[in-house]
C-alpha cells in the first residue's frame, strides 16, 4: 500500500513553517467526503479518480486562513496540495506592480502540479481567497507513486501539455485590447466553473467574487467592471443580487466575448 514517507515529512513541515503566514496542521477533513465528480483537472485527469484517492490517502492535512499565502512565485516546488474546501487564487505580479489573476481553484483540484513534477520554482503566487483546507504530499512521494506506474507517467505528460495550451489561450485573452470582450470571456469562465443552473434557465454564480476579483481575473480596473456590469444588467444580460451575479442570457455574453 502506498504511504506518505514519514522520513520526508519533517522537511514538509519546515516548508510550511518557513513563512510567517503559512499553513498549519489540522485534523483531517476527509478525502472520502469529496465526490468523484469534484476531483478534476490536471493530475486527477492523468491518474484517474481512484488513483487520486490512493495517492492522497495518507497525505498530511493542511489549512490556510483567508488571504493567507500558500506559496509565492519562485518558491521551490516541494508540495502538491489537493484542495478539499475553499478557493485559491493563482496570480502573478508585473514589475510595475500590477496583479493578474490566472485562475481560481476550488475543492477537488490539485495545486502546484508543474513545479512539484519538474522540480522547478513556482511559476505564480497562490493565496487562499477564503478559508482553505487540503491534503499535502511531498514531491518525493508523488514521484515515487508515478515511477512504479509507467502508464500514468505518459498520461501526466499529456495533461501538462494541455495545461500549457490553456495557458496560451489565457494569455491570448489578456492581449485583447477592448475591455468588453475581455470581461465577457472572464465571466464565462467563472460561470462555467462556479455557476449553477437554475430551474428558470439562468445560471447563478454560487461562489462570491468581488468586482476587484473579477477585474484582476479579466485584466480590467474595478471601475470598468462596475460600469460594464451595470450596462449589461440594464439590457438583460446579467442580474446582480448583491455580490452574487446571475447570467440571464448566455448567448449574448458569448457573442460579446467573440467581438
Amino acid at each position: 500500500m502506498y504511504r506518505f514517507s514519514e522520513r520526508l515529512y519533517p522537511s514538509v513541515v519546515f516548508a510550511l513553517d518557513a513563512r510567517p503566514h503559512s499553513g498549519c496542521l489540522m485534523s483531517p477533513m476527509g478525502l472520502a467526503e469529496l465526490k468523484d465528480s469534484q476531483l478534476k483537472g490536471g493530475l486527477v485527469n492523468a491518474i484517474g479518480v481512484d488513483g487520486c484517492r490512493t495517492l492522497f490517502a495518507d497525505a498530511r492535512p493542511v489549512s490556510f486562513a483567508a488571504r493567507q499565502t500558500i506559496f509565492l512565485e519562485g518558491d521551490p516546488g516541494a508540495l502538491l496540495i489537493l484542495i478539499e474546501s475553499g478557493r485559491v487564487e493563482i496570480s502573478t505580479t508585473s514589475l510595475m506592480g500590477r496583479k493578474s489573476v490566472l485562475a481560481y481553484m476550488g475543492a477537488g483540484e490539485v495545486l502546484g502540479e508543474i513545479a512539484t513534477l519538474d522540480g522547478g520554482a513556482r511559476s505564480a503566487d497562490a493565496v487562499a481567497s477564503n478559508a482553505v483546507t487540503g491534503l499535502a504530499l511531498s514531491r518525493e512521494n508523488v514521484l515515487e507513486y508515478i515511477s512504479v506506474r509507467p502508464d500514468i507517467a505518459k498520461a501526466v505528460i499529456v495533461e501538462l501539455c494541455r495545461k500549457v495550451r490553456n495557458a496560451s489561450e489565457m494569455f491570448a485573452t489578456q492581449t485583447i485590447i477592448e475591455g468588453e470582450p475581455r470581461l465577457a470571456r472572464g465571466l464565462l469562465q467563472l460561470f462555467d466553473k462556479w455557476g449553477a443552473q437554475s430551474a428558470d434557465g439562468t445560471t447563478v454564480l454560487e461562489e462570491r467574487f468581488s468586482q476587484q476579483d473579477i477585474g484582476e481575473f479579466s485584466g480590467l480596473a474595478r471601475e470598468n467592471v462596475n460600469r460594464q456590469i451595470k450596462a449589461w444588467s440594464e439590457v438583460g444580460v446579467l442580474r446582480s443580487d448583491g455580490r452574487q451575479l446571475v447570467l440571464l442570457c448566455r448567448e449574448t455574453l458569448e457573442h460579446l466575448a467573440e467581438r
